[in-house]
């Protein structure tokens, strides 16, 4: 049932703060006398305990493998991901990064492993999509690489699949993208790749094997050093190989396979001048585990599946006698809203390995390309010149014929973007007032061509206790029948894609296209400094978009017309932001930020369709966030604590030929994030996010949110109800689904002088219901791992041990912002159980 009355701002504030004390307390409570007597050992050996770093993950640097962790305290709290470089302390929103260390600690590969170090990301199995961006308080988080987007996503799917293995660091940003970088959809937050730069002191390097549980086997190379003798010149070459990837291969039919190459060219030919280049080239092939269709209650709980073999489908009603429509025995397409009848049998346990697209026919292949450039030059003490270029190609198709048929395929894509700043910070000197001002000018230029086919939902009609074939998938629908008075709708036509034998396309989907795009950025960040206590951050941005887009290259003439032509669009995006801060206490520091912005809807590959009107190139956002930073115990423990209210619009499930593709969105939440270090043999990171989200369906012309199928599995068999049927609910406020109000994070590791070590980190999550009906619900869950460790001088060995007390979980198909969560009810995932996996580094 839709919720008519959300809770009160107050109440939920209230309830998500008592969350935070509880966790607070259960966190800090057993580290009080470990921290006091780390800190009084500390000073029985005369060491000086504020000499050690408060957030290793502050750290955005290259560090050699030997020096990792021991990076000083000047060093670790500062950052310049919000322009100047600044204490935490003074950054007006919720920073978390994540050195490489820390990177190692997790063995990080994918997107989801970032859930270990906060608590604004959020696990998905975004299932059939490429998961390419984290999900961040609820909603997609936008990739950028030192500081320039990263294209071709859009939700948080579909784009290339991150290289973690070439990044020194990764910044963690929540709230809108910033002004320097730039928004490009509406975004819980931002994550900047900081990549490995060249060692200037000496040839340095590392390899790395790992084995593991389901066929997990990747190898790493990493070396640099200076070219010339004045050290003036020095390169950094990565290389990572990789065949299967546990969370990819347990499941039937899954894999991971990736070959990425990297190097990175540094160049100081003076003092004042620095140019840094980098290139990568990745090579991804893959099948994303897609879950296990016909969830119900008793799947979640006891494994038991509802089987039952597809017989038939229906076309619209004709008569109140038929209130699903007329019966059509075998395979078909019903028109949409119809669904597909099934002779429903008993529930069954099933494997959880078992896969929906455990088939041979589904596939997805990557090529990416790109390269970076970006010069530095400090024309006085005060003012540095920094141009900012990144190239960028990408290839991609993902086919998945069976059992829903869905194309997602780029043939080409080409980005190419360039931002000059002009950066003034001139020296403090304890004047009473002075000025950073980061301003400049941003470009951009994006051309490619992207087919999207999928409308007709066929999840629910397989039986998977028995094997997946061809016949488990719908029939391709042509324009003869298309236009025939059952679907009278010939943009549902399956069109094949020039160049890919036996995929499809439609087309005025929001999502096919042929676009070329423009954009300038006229930017200014200008903070003002009062004192040393007091400081006000402003900023203003606008995004002046120029766009050509057209049916892509094979669309039939007669598809082509008024409602559906080429169209070239002109459209300028405000945005501005207001961040109060203020040194209460050398130890503590309150701010508060609002932002207002506009984006733009996207299409699969993040440029723009044809059908595009003025209304998706202006998608309002807000944020309101206010928050308290603590630095204690001689600056070894960090504390951060917010509160947020974030609004824009999300994307809703759209036919081809339909409307309403983005519905208003609100997110709140409370946050309490920490790091403890209080030497050098021991670290701690933790965090605690409650947050809501709510979809507002009250404005948009008696329309609610669209399903896929309205009912769980069990009801269907009960009633002899048809599964796929595409419904639109009633309209109200709606709970995000596939969506935890409740997120925790706790990392520690500790190291001793000898070499050995142990790292245990836990993750938690609320409940979330799959659909909204709110009928079937994950529970709660959570995940404890560890690590053991021994590092020499020139070799380090490591086991993981994942879910060690294997937890079975799962987790919805589509997590709340995404268009797929229509289709819940059509298949959730379970979660991966224990699993090991070993490495060997040997360090030169």
């Amino acid at each position: 049932m839709p919720l008519q009355n959300p809770v009160a701002a107050s109440q939920f504030f209230k309830k998500g703060f008592g969350y935070f004390l509880q966790f607070f307390f259960f966190l800090f409570w057993p580290l009080k006398p470990l921290g006091i007597g780390l800190m009084l050992a500390a000073d029985e050996q005369g060491v000086d305990s504020s000499s050690f770093s408060l957030m290793p993950e502050v750290l955005v640097t290259a560090t050699s493998p030997q020096n990792e962790g021991q990076a000083t305290a000047e060093e670790l709290p500062r950052s310049s991901v919000y322009g100047p470089d600044l204490s935490l302390l003074d950054i007006p929103r919720d920073v978390t990064l994540i050195s490489q260390e820390q990177l190692h600690t997790v063995m990080t590969q994918t997107v989801n492993d970032l859930v270990a170090f906060s608590p604004s990301i959020n696990p998905t199995e975004a299932t059939g999509n490429v998961v390419s961006e984290p999900v961040m308080r609820g909603l997609p988080a936008t990739v950028f690489r030192n500081g320039q987007l990263v294209g071709f996503s859009s939700g948080g799917n579909w784009g290339p699949l991150p290289n973690i293995n070439a990044d020194d660091s990764l910044d963690v940003v929540t709230g809108p993208v910033s002004i320097v970088y730039g928004p490009q959809e509406f975004a819980g937050g931002y994550v900047d790749e900081v990549t490995k730069q060249p060692f200037f002191d000496r040839f340095r390097g590392t390899a790395y094997y790992t084995l593991g549980m389901y066929d997990t086997n990747m190898w790493n190379i990493d070396i640099g050093g200076p070219i010339d003798k004045e050290k003036k010149l020095a390169y950094r070459l990565d290389y990572f190989g990789q065949e299967g990837y546990a969370p990819y291969n347990y499941y039937d039919g899954s894999y991971l396979n990736r070959e990425c190459a990297y190097l990175a060219l540094s160049w100081k030919p003076a003092e004042e001048i620095r140019v840094d280049w980098n290139a990568e080239l990745d090579q991804n092939s893959f099948l994303p585990y897609a879950g296990i269709n016909r969830p119900t209650q008793s799947l979640i709980d006891s494994g038991l599946y509802q089987t039952g073999s597809w017989i038939g489908y229906y076309t619209p009603p004709a008569t109140a006698a038929q209130p699903f429509g007329q019966f059509h025995p075998g395979q078909g397409t019903p028109p949409p809203g119809s669904g597909y009848a099934i002779d429903w049998g008993s529930q069954v346990p099933i494997s959880g390995r078992a896969n929906l697209f455990n088939t041979p026919l589904d596939s997805s292949h990557q090529l990416y390309a790109v390269s970076q450039a970006i010069a530095t030059i400090r024309l006085s003490d005060e003012l540095t010149l920094v141009n900012n270029t990144l190239f960028e190609y990408f290839q991609a198709n993902a086919a998945q014929p069976i059992p829903d048929p869905t194309w997602v395929v780029l043939p080409y894509g080409v980005d190419v973007a360039d931002r000059l700043e002009i950066r003034w910070e001139p020296e403090q000197q304890r004047k009473s007032f002075w000025q950073s001002i980061d301003s400049g000018l941003a470009f951009r230029f994006l051309s490619d061509e992207e087919y999207s086919g999928s409308w007709h939902p066929t999840s629910n009609q397989a039986d998977m206790s028995k094997p997946l074939t061809p016949a488990s998938a719908s029939t391709i629908v042509p324009y003869s029948l298309a236009i025939s008075p059952a679907y009278a709708n010939p943009f549902l036509t399956d069109i094949p894609i020039p160049g890919y034998p036996g995929e499809y396309y439609n087309v005025d989907n929001f999502a096919s296209t042929q676009c070329n795009f423009w954009e300038i950025s006229p930017f200014v960040q200008d903070i003002l400094h009062f004192g040393e206590k007091a400081s006000l951050f402003l900023g203003a941005r606008v995004d002046a978009y120029f766009v050509n887009a057209q049916p892509p290259s094979g669309t039939p003439a007669q598809l082509i017309g008024p409602s559906y032509d080429a169209t070239s669009t002109s459209a300028l995006l405000p945005q501005v932001t207001a961040s109060p801060t203020y040194r209460i206490f050398p130890w503590l520091s309150w701010y508060a930020t609002y932002y207002f912005g506009q984006t733009t809807a996207q299409s699969i590959f993040g440029s723009f369709a044809p059908e595009f009107t003025s209304t998706y190139y202006h998608q309002t956002q807000t944020l309101y966030e206010t928050g308290l930073k603590l630095s204690l115990l001689r600056d070894t423990l960090f504390l951060g604590l917010s509160a947020y209210a974030q609004s824009g619009f999300i994307p809703a499930f759209v036919l081809p030929g339909g409307t309403t593709p983005t519905v208003s969105a609100d997110v709140q939440g409370v946050q309490l994030q920490g790091s403890y270090r209080p030497d050098r043999h021991f670290w701690a990171n933790f965090g605690f996010n409650y947050m809501q989200g709510y979809e507002n369906w009250t404005n948009t012309d008696g329309v609610g949110p669209t399903t896929f199928t309205p009912y769980p599995a069990n009801v269907a068999a009960q009633y002899g109800l048809p599964v796929s049927q595409i419904v639109s609910l009633a309209p109200g406020i709606y709970p995000f689904i596939g969506f935890p109000k409740e997120y925790g994070n706790l990392m520690l590791t500790y190291k001793t002088d000898s070499g050995f070590g142990v790292s245990l980190w836990a993750i938690a999550q609320g409940g979330q219901f799959l659909s909204y009906d709110y009928s079937v619900r994950a529970p709660a869950w959570y995940t404890l791992n560890a690590s053991l460790f021994y590092a020499a001088k020139h070799w380090e060995a490591r086991i993981w041990f994942y879910n060690f007390t294997d937890n079975h979980y799962w987790i919805a198909g589509a997590p709340g912002f995404t268009p797929a969560r229509t289709a819940n009810l059509e298949y959730a995932a379970l979660q991966m159980p224990f699993w090991m996996q070993a490495m060997i580094r040997y360090s030169f």
